[in-house]
């Protein structure tokens, strides 16, 4: 097949229930994979924290406000920015990015009760604080990070305080944990479409989007998980064992990737793997301890049931935040928190050379490569589960294999936190890339809508299991799940296909959502 063919047609479940699902056949060697270039903050800003405070109002609070601050999408060092100031936290992490160091000290101004928004003659407004004289380390961190973020003006309130009260806005009990958002790298796919030529479109992996994602000051809303690969280069390492597809230059396939498929490339050309032997061994999650570790948020699942918040604490580690291909903090003695979207490396004094603790905080950067034949594979996304392999439904295998965890109460899961993996999943958006038997692509995009505010002329979406029969019936024999839900998007020939599920509370009102990375067909 060389050219790209789209259909959009009325579906009918067993139960009666239809919904509108787009096909689109794709050609073997025509999609990639990009990560959007944020343009407008404001718009950002404004679009995410309209979504935060329609959720807040649908948890009972009455007039909530929600701040928001805009990330730098090229990290600097906190030391850089922010020179002599202190950069550890009350638990004895260092860090060094400047990104997580801002998300810290803006956390704890608020949960303090110490940020305070001032509004003065002439609509101008000020930041300001009121922190008791004996915290100078806080004062100082305070008053560096805020002059940053006015004279960048990254930092918005939603709803602003009221015009002409003149009254200070003091946030005390202000609930830092769900209505404060670092927003991360994310941004419309229509901004992308209107300035690219691009035939199709499409949402790929999973991102952080809920407060349980955001439980580190590391993560920002809109921050990708899972592999991803452009250009022969490793952008993103697989975190979770989840279902990447993956294209080597002539075939695309499907495969459960982890950590432990590929090699931590560190200064001095020190190379870690599962597969190595002697010095250079690393050891993903392991029960007990090891001269060199690697820890995610899955690792507690299968000895405790519960996910892994922190590595474990001993007095003779070193321990390594990493997201993507960043160190951002570093901790004497384990017990550092880990990120929904990156992990910890954690090595015994003596198991590696004494310069690479130094280089790793001296240069913040490692490199990813695969440790077996994936070599070669020069363009791969990572979402899952699988669906499919062989022409047959693994729904249920996918559901053991592979590191889904939803939160449960108060134990917060790992990212997506509210995903069901179950045939019988709930009804919603969703996204899938099939393959079919001669190696051509085919897309999938059910449209769907909460329930809650679904009408007459929404489509109900899809179970996961409904998924499958659809690309079973057009012809896929592998395929793997995308991002869904509010994520579940499509554009075709620079205009949007599908309609977004997102309804913010209103009844025949939809809302595009942002997301990090798209699949884009030439």
């Amino acid at each position: 097949m060389s050219e790209i063919r789209y259909h959009k047609a009325k579906r009918q479940f067993a139960d009666g229930v239809y919904s509108t699902v787009h096909t689109v056949d794709v050609p073997v060697g025509r999609l990639k994979f990009e990560d959007l270039h944020p343009m407008g903050r404001y718009a950002r800003q404004q679009d995410i924290a309209r979504m935060h405070y329609a959720r807040a109002r649908a948890r009972g609070e009455d007039r909530p406000h929600i701040l928001t601050w805009a990330a730098m999408q090229t990290d600097r060092r906190a030391d850089q920015m922010f020179p002599e100031l202190n950069y550890q936290t009350d638990d004895g992490e260092q860090i060094i990015s400047a990104n997580s160091f801002i998300t810290f000290v803006l956390r704890r101004l608020l949960a303090e009760g110490w940020l305070q928004l001032h509004e003065f003659i002439g609509d101008s407004y000020e930041w300001q604080v009121d922190i008791p004289a004996e915290q100078r380390d806080w004062r100082a961190r305070a008053a560096s990070v805020l002059s940053w973020l006015e004279e960048s003006i990254q930092l918005d309130l939603y709803p602003n305080i009221e015009r002409g009260s003149y009254r200070p806005r003091i946030f005390r009990s202000f609930d830092e944990r769900r209505n404060f958002i670092r927003i991360g790298r994310c941004d419309f796919i229509r901004q992308f479409v209107q300035n690219h030529e691009r035939q199709v479109a499409f949402n790929t992996s999973h991102f952080l989007h809920e407060h349980d994602d955001l439980v580190s000051h590391h993560s920002g809303y809109g921050d990708a998980i899972g592999l991803m690969v452009a250009e022969n280069t490793i952008l993103r390492p697989p975190i979770y064992r989840r279902g990447a597809l993956l294209y080597d230059g002539s075939a695309w396939r499907i495969k459960s990737l982890s950590l432990e498929d590929i090699q931590l490339v560190l200064a001095g050309d020190i190379i870690l793997s599962a597969s190595a032997d002697g010095s250079q061994r690393l050891h993903l999650n392991p029960a007990e301890p090891q001269p060199i570790a690697l820890y995610t948020r899955a690792g507690g699942w299968s000895s405790g049931g519960r996910p892994l918040d922190r590595s474990p604490a001993a007095a003779d580690r070193t321990d390594f935040v990493l997201v993507n291909r960043q160190a951002l903090s570093w901790k004497r003695g384990g017990g550092l928190q880990i990120p929904q979207n990156g992990f910890v490396l954690s090595f015994q004094d003596g198991a590696l050379p004494a310069q690479v603790a130094a280089d790793l905080i001296d240069y913040a950067w490692v490199e990813y490569r695969f440790a077996d034949e994936n070599n070669g594979v020069q363009s791969a996304i990572q979402a899952g589960p699988i669906l499919m392999r062989r022409g047959e439904n693994v729904l249920g295998q996918s559901a053991i294999a592979e590191e889904f965890h939803p939160s449960q109460g108060a134990a917060v899961g790992v990212s997506p936190v509210n995903i069901d993996l179950g045939a019988n999943s709930q009804r919603k958006a969703r996204s899938a890339l099939g393959i079919k038997p001669d190696g051509d692509l085919l897309l999938v995009v059910v449209d769907g809508c909460d329930p809650s505010f679904r009408t007459d002329m929404d489509s109900h979406g899809a179970s996961l299991d409904e998924l499958v029969g659809i690309l079973q019936e057009a012809g896929a024999v592998d395929a793997l799940n995308l991002s869904g839900d509010g994520a579940s998007h499509l554009f075709v020939g620079g205009g949007l296909a599908s309609l977004p599920s997102d309804r913010r509370g209103r009844r025949g009102v939809f809302y595009e959502g942002m997301l990090p990375s798209i699949g884009i067909v030439n």
